[in-house]
């Protein structure tokens, strides 16, 4: 998200100042982190601005859109973040801040150039009514076919959030900080974080808390499983590139012998089988019942099942994509979750830099379930908190 920083007013004539010396322009780099294991697994690249006096990058922003100038000063960050991304870490995303309006304008076209854009999140960070939301959608899906994700900010902040959330079926949710303040001691938080969670399990998309400010707020999120986090008891903005802080990792650390206390851990590794895969969509193998492509990465980008019924085809959106060290419970509540027509597809196996590592299918983890309770049946009861996991772990 774009942080406020200092409030003081920006003339336009600042915003010329910038543009005409980039160098004013410095990106900071925020870390999201995986909050099972609690590694940094992305960074939000975040605009500071050099004017000789503090200055808050929204206000910089409010000024360059007041100046009919917003889409040459988003086109500059664009371009700056997109310059540094080949230097991030291994295994890592980077987000950058986009207005939606801003997209499909010639400055932002000129500042994507026709590079591939894996590994690169564009979070939407304006929330109001879109006069064209099928023009909006049109950008968004050729970013993602150049291997983009998207991210939509500040879910949850009223029903202006939710429409856009269930029109634009983001990648990755960002709840609103305002939900994640004092979640640990408010029921009422936690039960709405959950329902979001789960509306965004019925489109496959990672929830992201951002705003975790100390250990308290970052138990409940966890607790809840929310998967990725963001927040300065996790890691503050700072010069490309932050790692985690030393009370993430003691957090992480008692909550893991926690989990190991409470519940057998049964993962998907030894549910993992290979398939048929293939690098050509046009080209289909006819005699097996399952098919993946893999782009250049060996990331799975469709999905081929023969059925009795006929062919169907699963594009890289239809896709439900799980680590190999997911719970089997976890990974099984979002399956079911999924909408009807999709909710018997194989899952997709992958590993932390997203390439193909094999298929679950739907069958095999049953069989599996049914056995972890088997064995568990003779076994003491311990009672859970009664919180469906988030998506994605």
């Amino acid at each position: 998200m774009r942080d406020s920083g200092a409030a003081v007013f920006v003339p336009e004539h600042d915003v010329e100042v910038i543009l005409a010396d980039p160098d004013t322009l410095s990106l900071v780099a925020q870390p999201v982190v995986d909050l099972a294991r609690g590694h940094v697994v992305g960074y939000e690249l975040l605009a500071r601005f050099s004017l000789g006096r503090p200055v808050g990058p929204d206000r910089v922003f409010a000024a360059a859109m007041r100046a009919g100038r917003g889409p040459a000063l988003s086109a500059l960050v664009v371009e700056r973040a997109l310059a540094i991304a080949a230097r991030r870490p291994p295994d890592t995303f980077i987000a950058i801040n986009v207005d939606p309006t801003d997209l499909g304008t010639p400055e932002i076209e000129r500042a994507l150039g026709d590079e591939s854009l894996h590994g690169v999140v564009f979070e939407l960070t304006e929330h109001y009514a879109f006069d064209d939301l099928a023009r909006l959608r049109q950008h968004l899906d050729e970013l993602r076919r150049r291997g983009a994700i998207v991210a939509l900010d500040d879910a949850g902040a009223g029903y202006s959030g939710l429409k856009q959330l269930l029109e634009l079926k983001p990648e990755i949710v960002k709840l609103d900080r305002d939900l994640i303040s004092g979640i640990n001691h408010n029921e009422a938080k936690r039960a709405l974080v959950q329902m979001l969670g789960e509306l965004a399990g019925r489109f496959d998309a990672w929830v992201l808390a951002e705003g975790i400010e100390n250990a308290e707020e970052c138990d409940a999120i966890m607790k809840l499983g929310c998967p990725l986090g963001q927040g300065y008891f996790l890691g503050r903005p700072a010069p490309p590139w932050a790692t985690t802080t030393a009370e993430l990792a003691t957090l992480v650390e008692a909550t893991a012998k926690a989990s190991k206390r409470s519940r057998r851990h049964v993962n998907l590794d030894r549910l993992v089988a290979p398939c048929v895969v293939t690098t050509r969509s046009n080209d289909w193998p006819t005699d097996s019942r399952i098919t993946i492509h893999l782009d250049d990465a060996r990331r799975p980008t469709m999905l081929q099942i023969i059925t009795e019924a006929g062919s169907r085809l699963r594009h890289s959106h239809e896709l439900m994509r799980v680590k190999r060290d997911a719970h089997i419970t976890d990974v099984a509540r979002r399956a079911l979750a999924r909408a009807e027509r999709h909710r018997w597809d194989p899952l997709v196996c992958i590993d932390d830099a997203g390439a193909f590592v094999g298929i679950v299918t739907l069958e095999r983890m049953l069989d599996a379930l049914v056995d972890t309770v088997d064995d568990a049946a003779a076994m003491p009861r311990i009672t859970g908190s009664g919180m469906i996991p988030l998506v994605k772990s």
